[in-house]
């Protein structure tokens, strides 16, 4: 059996990106033999706090808690033959953690679906833009296995640091959303982006 350790940002069902790059495949993946251990840093009650504006006490407070939950995932790293990392293993500008997953003996894989080596800050964490370093990106492929990129694009970037990258573009349910489309005729249909 395979064992995979996800460290991403959020709780599930929190992030679109998540959903649709980790999310809607864990249940095929544990039905067929995997064993998946997901680990995210912000919880539903920090979420609300974490992406308002002030409140940099708290702030602080999540952040101490997520080094805590990390080092946790770092200790337990080796039991896993995969470690997928979901954007970056913490919100601040540094690697450190991607790092000591590396030495754990699992092969890292990096999967983004966005150009998140550009500096883009909620609007709740403006003065704090200063802690993120969005060109650790670059130093997070480097060290990793392998590269799941959503797109050409992002692809090219990641050839840069690491010749094995992988496109694997952003899917949806189609059995979902085809039971939606269903229904079209009787109510107003809407098409977006989430």
């Amino acid at each position: 059996m395979k064992k995979i350790l996800c460290i991403v940002p959020h709780r599930p069902a929190r992030s679109p990106g998540q959903r649709f790059r980790i999310e809607q495949y864990l249940p095929f993946l544990k039905n067929n033999g995997y064993d998946i251990k997901y680990s995210f840093i912000v919880s539903e009650k920090d979420d609300k706090i974490f992406y308002s504006k002030g409140n940099y006490g708290y702030k602080l407070w999540i952040i101490l808690k997520s080094f805590f939950k990390r080092f946790r995932d770092v200790f337990i790293a080796f039991k896993y033959d995969i470690v997928f990392i979901y954007r970056e293993a913490n919100f601040l500008g540094t690697t450190f953690f991607e790092r000591l997953f590396k030495l754990s003996g699992a092969r890292i894989i990096f999967d983004f679906d966005d150009a998140i080596w550009i500096n883009d800050v909620s609007d709740g964490n403006q003065d704090l833009k200063w802690l993120k370093r969005p060109s650790k990106t670059a130093d997070i492929i480097q060290l990793s296995d392998l590269v799941f990129a959503g797109n050409n694009y992002l692809a090219a970037y990641a050839k840069k640091f690491n010749q094995n990258t992988k496109v694997v573009p952003t899917t949806i349910d189609t059995a979902y959303h085809n039971e939606i489309i269903k229904d079209y005729e009787k109510k107003p249909f809407c098409i977006g982006w989430t």
